[in-house]
C-alpha cells in the first residue's frame, strides 16, 4: 500500500503541483480512507518528502550513468539525456503533445515558497549534483580530445545544466517535447563547431 500511495502521490504531484495535492485525492483514487494515509506518512508533508527523495534519487541515478560514462561522446550523452526526458514526457502527455508538466522536481520549484526545509534542501542538493554530473561529462570530452583543451569547462557546464533544469517550463510554454529536442541540439551543435578539437590528425591515403 506504500508503494501504492507514492506512486499515485507522484502522479498527483507532477499534474496540480504541491498546492493543488491532497490526501482527499489519493484516498478516492485507491478507495482508502484519509487514516490510513495519516498511518503510512503522517502528513502531507511527510508523504511528498518521502516521494521526492525517491524520485531525485532515481533521476540522479539515471543522469549519473549517463554524465559519467567516459566511453561515451558528449552528443550521446545529450542524446541519451534527451531520450530519458522524452520517456517521462510521454508518460504525462500520452494522447499527444499536450504540452503538459512531467518532471516532479521542476514542478515542485514552482511551489518552493510552500514546501518544508526538508524539500527545499533536496532540490538545491539535486541542482548541485546535476551541475557535478554534467561538468564531469565535459571534462571527459576535454579530455579525450572531443573538444578543445581551451574550452571553456564552466560556460558549457552552465548552458547545458540550464536546459536540464528547465526543461519542463520550455515544454509547456511551447507546448510540444520538440521544442526541448531543438534546444539542447541547437546548444549542442554550436558547441561543436565553437569547441571541437580541430586538431584532430588527418590519416593518410593507402
Amino acid at each position: 500500500m506504500r508503494e501504492r500511495i507514492k506512486v499515485v502521490a507522484e502522479e498527483l504531484l507532477v499534474k496540480y503541483g504541491y498546492r493543488g495535492f491532497s490526501f482527499g485525492q489519493i484516498s478516492e483514487i485507491l478507495e482508502t480512507t484519509r487514516a490510513n494515509l495519516h498511518y503510512h506518512f503522517g502528513s502531507k508533508d511527510g508523504l511528498v518528502e518521502e516521494v521526492l527523495e525517491d524520485y531525485a534519487n532515481k533521476t540522479l541515478d539515471h543522469y549519473r550513468a549517463i554524465w559519467t560514462d567516459t566511453t561515451t561522446t558528449l552528443r550521446r550523452k545529450v542524446e541519451a539525456t534527451v531520450q530519458m526526458a522524452h520517456r517521462r514526457y510521454l508518460r504525462y502527455n500520452a494522447a499527444g503533445d499536450n504540452g503538459e508538466p512531467w518532471s516532479l522536481m521542476i514542478r515542485l520549484r514552482n511551489d518552493t515558497d510552500a514546501l518544508t526545509p526538508k524539500m527545499r534542501v533536496k532540490l538545491q542538493q539535486v541542482t548541485k549534483e546535476f551541475e557535478m554530473l554534467v561538468r564531469a561529462g565535459v571534462r571527459s570530452a576535454i579530455q579525450s580530445g572531443e573538444l578543445a583543451a581551451d574550452s571553456p569547462q564552466e560556460k558549457l557546464v552552465i548552458q547545458l545544466v540550464n536546459i536540464i533544469h528547465y526543461a519542463g517550463s520550455v515544454t509547456r510554454d511551447h507546448g510540444h517535447f520538440g521544442r526541448l529536442a531543438d534546444l539542447w541540439e541547437a546548444t549542442l551543435s554550436t558547441i561543436e563547431r565553437a569547441y571541437a578539437n580541430k586538431k584532430i590528425p588527418v590519416k593518410s591515403k593507402a
